[in-house]
């Protein structure tokens, strides 16, 4: 493959039809077979998407370095949405900037000696001040670390307070919390956020971009959630949300397609939101880039979040 290199603003700007470029692809890169993740990659990419999601905390390291392997073969064709800062086995955030750069440094090694596109905080730590956090965030552009900067899982008090922040330092945040047409009834992992009326009232008033992790509910609308704590029952089995996953399977079924891929295309009608999908084969990564596909009328999306035409 041969691709020119291309940034997260671009993707942005692209029209909601312009099909894959609107969904990032993540996964189990580190913990499945490296040829796996090379096939879901090369179809992804052929197939027109344009970003990748990772960690440095992902699969101790090994995300970063398959991708980072697939990224040097196939160079310039895909973007990488990569997060730092998470929580140690105390749960404590350490947002100093040393720490930091060192983690990004340690990621930057293992993406092949590239600069991730976007970097993004795993997690807060409220008793930092959000105008040093915001500092340190615009360093990492101003230093060539990064093309654009963000945080994930911030309540939205704080990341109201990050936005002015950075503003004055002429920047915008991506921001990333869960989001699918599945509602969850407790977080997945401790410290994670769902995009809540809060966070999207602030994510609107700024018009920021969101890059919508567990996009489809982590496997609940194919009947398969993969559970982030076997100990505890599924974060998305409520009455509501069995109900919409009921009507997303009579549509799919009107339609000839997929009940996951029928709730993939409800999130894709937000155009603020570039969902993040956790496709395990390639004919899951087909299923859900089948999705910008489908088009829907707000009546539509209406009776498929709350049952009311």
């Amino acid at each position: 493959m041969k691709g020119t290199q291309i940034a997260l603003q671009q993707v942005r700007a692209l029209p909601a039809e312009s099909g894959a470029a609107r969904i990032i692809l993540g996964g189990r890169f580190g913990e499945e077979p490296s040829a796996l993740s090379w096939r879901r990659l090369d179809r992804f990419a052929e197939s027109g998407g344009k970003a990748v999601d990772t960690a440095h905390s992902y699969a101790g390291g090994l995300s970063e370095k398959v991708i980072g392997e697939w990224m040097r073969a196939n160079p310039g064709m895909l973007i990488v949405v990569d997060k730092i800062g998470h929580p140690d086995g105390r749960g404590a955030v350490d947002l100093s900037a040393a720490a930091l750069r060192l983690e990004l440094a340690e990621s930057r090694l293992r993406l092949g000696d590239r600069a991730p596109d976007v970097v993004l905080l795993h997690r807060d730590s409220p008793e930092v001040p959000a105008e040093e956090v915001a500092g340190t965030l615009a360093g990492l552009v101003t230093d060539g670390e990064a093309r654009e900067i963000g945080v994930s899982n911030w309540p939205a008090p704080r990341l109201g307070q990050l936005v002015a922040a950075l503003a004055k330092l002429g920047r915008t945040a991506v921001v990333s919390y869960q989001r699918s047409l599945a509602v969850p009834v407790n977080p997945l992992w401790p410290g994670t956020l769902r995009a809540s009326e809060p966070v999207l009232e602030v994510t609107a008033r700024h018009r920021l971009p969101m890059l919508a992790w567990a996009a489809q509910a982590r496997g609940f609308f194919a009947g398969i959630t993969e559970l982030p704590d076997v100990s505890k029952p599924d974060p998305f089995s409520s009455p509501a949300n069995l109900a919409r996953r009921s009507r997303c399977e009579a549509l799919a079924h009107e339609l000839g397609s997929r009940t996951e891929t029928v709730a993939l295309a409800w999130l894709l009608h937000h155009p603020d939101t570039w969902p993040i999908v956790g496709a395990r084969s390639v004919p899951e990564v087909d299923a859900s880039l089948e999705a910008t596909q489908l088009s829907f009328d707000a009546a539509t999306l209406r009776w498929l979040e709350s049952g009311s035409r």
